[in-house]
């Protein structure tokens, strides 16, 4: 593979990597919430685009534009799963407005109180904390996040019909099997660099706001943005 080849390559993929779409609203939004589900759901959907690259250099992907019918199972069925995973979100922020709220009234009755509290450590604030460790997150968990990055991937037909659309112009004439292998490495490696590095942007500007109701607000936005681009899925003509 020449150099011209593959900054070509590198070229497409960065193109496709800031293309804005659900894969970029769902990794700022769990790396908002803890960095390390950004990061693991970004590796579900590199995972996700390597499946769909092989369908594509294997010439599965072509049944897409074959069978139009099966296009508009994934437009549906990936637009019912982003409005799924924005029910989700609103369900979370209406939890935090909920514990927003309580921690407000225990605040104010306990500064009421003329004793102060035995430690700095303990009080409601602690007891809220530690419930929404254990709770609240509980849609965090690595595999969680891992398995919402394929199905996101995969559910989404337009990255499909990319790759199906120029994967091919990028296979040299008479490809080895490190040309495909060079391939593959560079177009998940781009995509994967930018939203690792999106992740980590996301994850320091939360933590910089530092504040219960900075999580609530993402988690507000994210339901209406995430409800937006599953109708749209639906409901837009590729």
């Amino acid at each position: 593979m020449t150099g011209p080849e593959i900054l070509t390559i590198t070229g497409a993929a960065a193109a496709l990597a800031v293309t804005p779409g659900p894969e970029t609203i769902l990794t700022i939004r769990l790396s908002s919430l803890r960095r390390k589900a950004g990061l693991v759901y970004a590796l579900g959907t590199a995972t996700g685009t390597v499946i769909w690259m092989a369908l594509a250099l294997t010439g599965v992907s072509a049944l897409l534009t074959v069978y139009p019918a099966a296009v508009q199972v994934l437009k549906i069925g990936g637009g019912l799963y982003l409005c799924f995973l924005g029910f989700l979100a609103g369900r979370q922020a209406l939890r935090l407005r909920r514990e927003l709220h309580a921690d407000s009234a225990t605040s104010e009755s306990t500064a009421d109180q003329t004793d102060p509290p035995e430690s700095p450590l303990d009080g409601p604030v602690s007891e809220i904390a530690t419930a929404v460790e254990s709770t609240a997150w509980g849609h965090l968990r690595s595999f969680v996040s891992y398995r919402r990055g394929i199905i996101s991937s995969l559910s989404n037909p337009k990255v499909g019909l990319f790759f199906l659309a120029i994967l091919p112009t990028l296979v040299p004439a008479s490809p080895s099997g490190v040309d495909y292998a060079v391939l593959i490495a560079l177009i998940v490696g781009v995509l994967l660099a930018y939203q690792l590095v999106l992740a980590c942007m996301a994850s320091l500007a939360a933590s910089a706001m530092a504040h219960r109701s900075a999580d609530f607000f993402i988690e507000a936005a994210s339901t209406l943005i995430l409800f937006v681009i599953g109708i749209a899925v639906i409901a837009i003509p590729i």
